[in-house]
């Protein structure tokens, strides 16, 4: 094609690059062979190098005309390696190629295959007694192998489709664990969310929603998968300013508040993600905090010092601190505790006009209360034992039987105006 395929560029980043960075994901060591001890002899030399070169069990082979591959992809497909120990070769339309993965006894039948000057792929595998891994139709596109100007502009159309749903996706979890221990206290979890949607997740005390707001406030390293903020990956993205594109409401913060600072330097803060606020603050940041305090009705606290304001004015306060940021993502933990009713009531009613603002960024609200689920809310994530138990619309997620199951209790969840209430029924013997 006239230039090295490494060189070649999907976005900002070359084939190599791309190939490397969907590798290293496995936690595995990589090696990136250059240059076959036995040039010009097809893939086979190039597996004899990588065997040569590196002592490893067994080895998985990427190629670099095949920039679209996934991490999902190549981790089936080390799960189906790992269940059998035998050679593995991705298989499309009777096809067998890249990727492999090969054991490291394989090394003498490609040697013997070179020394016939035998380069087939298909013949190895046949050779090797292989395994074969289906496509499935979903995953195709990501086989594409660039030999030429045509397969180059179609695994461009590809990525600028795969860039779009991207700029589409706020938040994305992938496989993601966490252990603390012998304590496994986030179990597989994958999660999205959509520009335009407002997700609660909902669970019993000690079903992970805690551990899960850690780990996507970088508060915490999960153990294996990853965490993607607007197409941006945790662990390789400048995390100072990856973490102001989330906005925090919680009870923690709302106790670092100096009780001295006026409400307007409060919000203010919320721009460098800093409390106690020093120095003189800008101008600029001034007006915007005020612009900010007349958005979320709350301009009348504007001087008043923090130690002055009521729980639900505390709570607004810190909606515009987060909102100072330009969030694109604004999680609620548990907002309404140490709200009286009429409060929480006029605290949950003002959530409703704010999410409904164009500009408004996605909200997650963490709660054990179906009671503050607002008809803005349109999907739920239902956790228990550190498992999702249950994801997607309110409206098909909420259900008596679901919620009885999540919290090991006899629920009726009740509905009325768009609103949900319920009533957990007692058992003979058990104190509730």
């Amino acid at each position: 094609m006239g230039i090295a395929k490494e060189k070649l560029r999907l976005g900002e980043r070359s084939f190599l690059e791309q190939i490397t960075i969907s590798a290293r994901k496995l936690n595995m060591p990589v090696a990136v062979i250059r240059r076959d001890v036995i040039p010009g002899l097809g893939p086979l030399s190039g597996i004899y190098t990588a065997f040569k070169q590196n002592t490893c069990d067994a080895g998985l082979f990427l190629s670099c005309d095949m920039p679209l591959i996934t991490r999902e992809f190549l981790s089936e497909l080390n799960r189906a390696f790992l269940k059998k120990r035998k050679a593995l070769f991705t298989r499309e339309q009777d096809k067998a190629g890249f990727p492999l993965i090969l054991p490291a006894s394989a090394l003498s039948i490609v040697q013997q295959q070179l020394t016939e000057k035998d380069y087939s792929l298909r013949r190895l595998a046949h050779r090797l007694n292989a395994a074969f891994f289906p496509v499935a139709g979903n995953c195709a596109e990501q086989l594409i192998n660039v030999n030429t100007p045509a397969d180059y502009k179609r695994a461009q159309r590809f990525w600028r489709k795969a860039e779009q749903v991207r700029k589409q996706t706020v938040l994305e979890i992938k496989n993601v664990n966490v252990r603390r221990g012998t304590n496994h206290l986030v179990h597989d979890l994958d999660w999205c969310i959509k520009r335009g949607e407002h997700w609660v997740i909902l669970g019993a005390n000690g079903s992970g929603k805690t551990t899960l707001l850690n780990a996507l406030l970088g508060y915490i390293t999960p153990t294996s998968g990853e965490i993607l903020l607007l197409g941006e990956e945790y662990g390789e993205s400048e995390w100072p300013e990856l973490r102001k594109k989330i906005g925090l409401v919680s009870s923690t913060i709302r106790q670092m508040m100096p009780e001295s600072e006026p409400a307007w330097i409060t919000v203010a803060s919320g721009k460098y993600a800093m409390s106690d606020y020093w120095g003189t603050p800008k101008a600029n940041d001034k007006k915007d905090a005020l612009t900010i305090l007349k958005q979320i009705e709350c301009e009348y606290i504007s001087e008043r010092p923090w130690c002055y304001l009521s729980q639900g004015e505390r709570q607004r306060a810190l909606i515009g601190r987060a909102l100072m940021a330009k969030p694109s993502l604004l999680i609620l933990d548990e907002p309404c505790a140490g709200l009286d009713p009429a409060a929480r009531e006029h605290f949950l009613q003002f959530l409703q006009r704010m999410a409904r603002r164009r500009t408004a960024p996605s909200l997650v609200l963490v709660t054990h209360h179906v009671e503050e689920i607002m008809p803005i809310f349109t999907h739920v994530l239902l956790l228990k034992g550190g498992r999702k138990f249950g994801e997607g619309r309110v409206r098909d997620v909420l259900a008596s039987s679901k919620l009885s199951d999540a919290f090991s209790s006899r629920i009726e969840l009740r509905k009325q105006n768009n609103r949900y209430s319920l009533q957990v029924k007692g058992k003979r013997g058990v104190i509730i």
